[in-house]
């Protein structure tokens, strides 16, 4: 119904006040009273204001994401170093390493199983394949959302598959694309024409055996 106003901020906005601008000069001589047009004025005057506002507030919060994850990372590095000080210092106990947050050394630790990775969830897949020529490919317990998509203890990566022109029938098929230790992996491809890719994953254990396939992900890559 509304196929002619643009589907971006910008194009809204300048469509708004050029229907606006022409209301004004024309209006009265199609049928439209004072009222109306000064409705339509302040409408316009109203979304181009929340639109401003809306650039500012987000320009705001990329310059204090970027703020911040500089002090963090500063603040890190920094204590980083004083950990691995404190670990080594001669003097330092278990209990002061507890106390203060660093590692525990394991006086007898606990022998890994090969087949523990079996008993962990496989991951859940993600695709985002809006980029012309290349799939992003989450992978994770919580593949949505990076920031709490930490890998499962007890893996030390995740090996995807993946195969051209939709689920396979025959498991053969499956071609494996890499072993990613960190969500997301991008798949580059090079298709002339429209092209459905599927993709599965598995975890890799500590002791380099793998867990259960997660369900396959299709999606179709434009050219």
């Amino acid at each position: 119904m509304f196929d002619y106003v643009p589907k971006d901020d910008p194009g809204k906005m300048l469509w708004i006040s050029n229907f606006a601008a022409w209301l004004n000069a024309n209006g009265a001589t199609h049928g439209f009273v004072p009222a109306e047009i000064a409705a339509v004025n302040t409408a316009a005057s109203s979304a181009a204001a929340a639109v401003a506002a809306h650039v500012t507030q987000q320009a705001a919060a990329r310059a204090a994401t970027a703020a911040k994850n500089a002090a963090l990372a500063e603040a890190l590095a920094l204590l980083r170093a004083t950990a691995q000080r404190l670990q080594s210092w001669p003097t330092t106990t278990d209990a002061d390493r507890a106390a203060v947050g660093i590692t525990v050394r394991d006086a007898t630790p606990t022998p890994v199983s090969p087949d523990e990775v079996k008993t962990i969830p496989p991951p859940l897949l993600l695709l985002e394949f809006g980029v012309r020529g290349q799939v992003t490919i989450h992978w994770g317990p919580n593949p949505g959302n990076e920031h709490e998509n930490a890998r499962p203890a007890g893996t030390v990566g995740c090996q995807i598959e993946f195969a051209r022109g939709g689920i396979p029938e025959d498991e053969k098929q499956w071609t494996m694309l890499a072993i990613d230790t960190e969500s997301p992996y991008i798949h580059l491809v090079h298709d002339t024409a429209p092209t459905t890719y599927a993709y599965r994953a598995r975890y890799q254990g500590k002791k380099l055996t793998f867990g259960p396939y997660s369900a396959p992900a299709t999606c179709t890559v434009s050219v």
